[in-house]
Parts: structure tokens; sequence; C-alpha cells
């Protein structure tokens, strides 16, 4: 920030913007630039009070080693440069299937909120430069907020492309795993539901998991409370997360301005523009590290401002992509406690248990006002029992404990909408019980692999009104009678025996 002051700075920063935005491809495109941005300009280690155009690289070399072409200008359309040298990564944590690093927090939250570990249960191939041993590995991530569908209503959970999409070969359905299974997440009991969507664009790293029907969430940050909305992130502005790794971490927005190149692995280099650069608390280091990728970054109102995505190595400065952009290409909005902010929704009850094992673990006792505020996925009747777990964390949300004891009054019970597209893979064992109230309209288009076994037992009620289309298969093995004769005698033969079926057999 300049010395002038933030109305100064501001002015500045709209002056250079557009001069930014020109040569920005062009500068990002030589070799070794990681960045660009706009930023106070530092010489000789003292701060000068002047916005310019600064320029990121991975490595500073002397003047006379540098290329003409590839050298950055002194000062572009009267705007001075800075070139800086950062390394700038993605904060997904590569954790090896075997002995899991110790982690700030690593345990299971029910209900689910942000600010907790996340990862897919799926192990990701990865190759040296991007781990130290080629191999598979899983993803641990952050759960930034809970969101809403725009379209079905339905309640997602909002995090990275890096983190739960991992790499090209996602799929929609892939299952996802809270804490993530290099946190010990068990693959069945720590399920909380599928990938829905992930965009990777030129501002955006983003994506959202599908909660199960029946899991238990509510429209809040661990440690740091009920979300109150979202907003654009403003120079200057005081913000703070929380993430899986580093935990509740504060910082100063720096920029809006960044346009980073990151590396994204199997899904290649990717250029993002419009970043927000979030500058470290110099009382507390590091505002993120691995790990704590797809965490929101919140304003000191509560509502969030931007997802977490990346950060340079010394732990300077962190990115996030403006939360606008995310919740428009992922169709989604940030949900709000009914408390926080118009717009939330009643909830109702979470899961109890014992507490997870981390900085997140403890017992808490729910107060009936809490309790009524946490809501469930859609799901039949009944289901909702199904959620309890062997480790779930009861860490009080502003204010307010959840988890344990919570009242289970009013839980939702709406229908599955959506069809099955998985084949059953278990016979039905129990009899059907309800009659069938309608009819089949469509024909069998299968023919009959065994006879029928049982007699007819209803008489005839319809006649035949389809002639025979098919020979008969079986010749006749009757001899053959005296023609005209045999037939009158049959004829009558059956007048009468139906003449005697209607005198009641007389």
């Amino acid at each position: 920030m300049t010395s002038e002051g933030p109305a100064d700075e501001r002015q500045q920063r709209s002056r250079i913007r557009p001069v930014k935005q020109r040569v920005e491809n062009e500068l990002i495109s030589r070799p070794g630039v990681v960045g660009i941005d706009i930023g106070e300009k530092v010489s000789g280690g003292e701060r000068t009070g002047v916005e310019s155009i600064v320029v990121y690289v991975q490595r500073k070399r002397p003047l006379e080693d540098v290329a003409d072409d590839e050298r950055v200008p002194v000062e572009i359309d009267g705007v001075p440069t800075d070139v800086v040298e950062k390394r700038i990564r993605l904060l997904a944590d590569a954790v090896k299937l075997v002995a899991p690093e110790d982690l700030v927090d690593g345990a299971a939250y029910r209900p689910v909120v942000g600010g907790v570990s996340l990862g897919p249960e799926r192990p990701v191939h990865r190759t040296s430069p991007q781990v130290e041993k080629t191999g598979y590995y899983t993803f641990s991530g952050t759960i930034g907020a809970i969101v809403t569908d725009r379209l079905s209503g339905l309640a997602l959970a909002l995090t990275n492309y890096h983190v739960a999409a991992a790499d090209p070969r996602w799929r929609r359905g892939d299952v996802q795993l809270q804490p993530s299974r290099g946190d010990e997440g068990d693959p069945v009991e720590d399920r909380i539901g599928t990938l829905a969507r992930a965009e990777l664009s030129d501002e955006v790293d983003a994506a959202v998991v599908l909660l199960d029907p029946g899991t238990p969430y509510y429209p809040a940050i661990h440690e740091v409370g009920e979300v109150a909305g979202s907003g654009p992130a403003v120079l200057g502005q005081k913000v703070r997360k929380r993430g899986r790794t580093t935990g509740l971490r504060h910082g100063v927005v720096g920029s809006v301005d960044l346009t980073v190149e990151l590396d994204f692995g199997a899904a290649g280099t990717r250029v993002l523009h419009n970043q927000v650069r979030i500058d470290s608390s110099p009382d507390e280091g590091w505002f993120s590290d691995g790990g704590d990728s797809g965490s929101a970054v919140v304003d000191d109102r509560r509502r969030i401002v931007g997802l977490l995505c990346a950060g340079d190595e010394d732990g300077e400065f962190s990115i996030a992509n403006p939360i606008g952009a995310v919740l428009d290409a992922l169709d989604v909005d940030v949900l709000v406690a009914p408390r926080a902010g118009a717009g939330g929704r009643a909830n109702s009850a979470g899961r109890a248990g014992s507490a997870g094992r981390g900085g997140g673990s403890g017992r808490g006792t729910a107060g009936s006002e809490a309790a009524d505020r946490v809501r469930t996925q859609p799901t039949t009747a009944g289901a909702a029992g199904a959620t309890t777990s062997r480790r779930v964390s009861t860490q009080s949300v502003g204010g307010d404990a959840y988890g344990e004891g919570a009242d289970t009054d009013g839980i939702e019970t709406q229908p599955f909408t959506q069809p099955f597209t998985q084949p059953f893979t278990q016979p039905f064992t129990q009899p059907f019980t309800q009659p069938v109230m309608q009819p089949f309209t469509q024909p069998f288009t299968q023919p009959f692999t065994q006879p029928f076994t049982q007699p007819f037992t209803q008489p005839f009620t319809q006649p035949f009104t389809q002639p025979f289309t098919q020979p008969f298969a079986q010749p006749a093995t009757a001899p053959a009678g005296s023609g005209e004769g045999a037939l009158r005698a049959a004829f009558w033969s059956g007048y009468l025996f139906a003449l005697q079926q209607l005198d009641g057999g007389a």
C-alpha cells in the first residue's frame, strides 16, 4: 500500500490497470515469468510508495544473462515495472497412501461445514517434479463453504478443481470423503457425497460436491462462524480463512488484479486472470499452506470474497479466485445461515459420535436453537439415522455448539428425484406387498425362456381377435375319419353336450 493512503492507491491502480491488461499476455508468455500484478514498487529493499506493474519470475537473473527479447522494460507507457522473484504453487496436499503426515485438523465433522478436510476417494497418479517420487497419491484440501444449486436447490460443498477432481480423469460421481483419505478418512464411514461439477478456466479453479441424501450440513465455517453471504474483494480489506492445514489465519487483500500461471499437472499449465492476492499477516506468518486449497476467504462481516487455490512458496501471499466468478461458473449460490443474513433457510438435525483426532477434536453440547438450524440433504424418511460415525467433532460455530445431542425434530424427508443410473447388483429378497396400481403399457420384447408350470385358474373373458399367424408345428396323430359324416357326428356330439350343461347336466 502506498504511503499516501488507499484512495490514492486505488486511483493509481485505475490508471495502471488498462496498461497492465494490454501487455500481460505478452509478458507472461516470456520464459520464467509466472505472474503479472499491480503493486508497490520496491527498490533496494525499500518501498517507494509508487504503484507499478509487478512481474513475478521463477528466478531473477543478472541483466547480462537475459536475452534482449526476454527483458522486462523499465517502464511501459509511463508505468514503472518491478521484477520480483517468486515461486507460486497450488495448495492441495498430495499425501502418499502410506504413513500420512501429522496434520492440523483431520477430524470428521458432522454436520458438514466449511474449513475442514476434504479429498477424493480415488488415488491419483503423480510424477516428478510435482512430487518427489512417482506413484499414486491421495489429495487433501479444504471445504470452503456450503452452497446450493441454483436450479434444484440441493446442497453442495464448495472446493477447488484440483482438490476434488484432481486430474482430467475425474468423473461426475467420484466419491469424496470428509476427512480426506490422506487424513485417515474411511471410504465408507466418511463418505459425504460425490463430485457434481468441476471448472478449470482462465479465472476459476473450482468444484462442488453433491452431498449424499441424509448428510447433515450447516452454513458455517469452522472457527469463523455462520456465513452471511458473498461479495467482491476490496483492496486493503482485512480477511481471514480457515483451512485444513494452517487453521484460522488472517491477512489483507493486497491486489485484485493478479494474473498468474499455475501448473495443474495432467490438466496442464493455465493462466488465471483477475485473481485476489492476500498478503499474510506479519504476526501470524503464512496465510495458507498445502492442504488449505478450497478454503473460503471471508471479510470481517463473514461474507465470502474468494476461494483460495494457490500461494507463493515463501508464504508471503496467497491467491484466491474471485467468489462471484466461482459461483457463476458452477451455477450455485452461497447458503446463508438463517440469522446471519436474508435468504438463509431453516435446518434440521446432524449426527453425533466420538470426537475426531487433531486440532478439531473435542465435544460440545448442542443447544436446541443451533440444532434446529442444522439441515440434511433430502432423503426418504428414516434414512438420516444411517449417518452415524465413529469420529465426529462437535466444536461450536459462531457461539453455537452442534453435533451430539442435536434435536432431530423436523428432519426433511423429500423423496429421491434423480433416476437410478447404476444397475442393481443384488436380487430382491422381500416379496412385493403392494398391488400394482397401473397396468403394463409396454409390449414384451423378450421371449419367454421358461414354460408355464401353473394351470390357468381364471376363465377367459375376451375372445381371441387375432388370427393365427404361425403354422402348427406338430402333425395330427389321430386317423382320418369318414369325411363329412365324421364331421357331422362331431358337431352334434358337441351340441348335445352344450345343451346338457345348460340344463344343469341333466
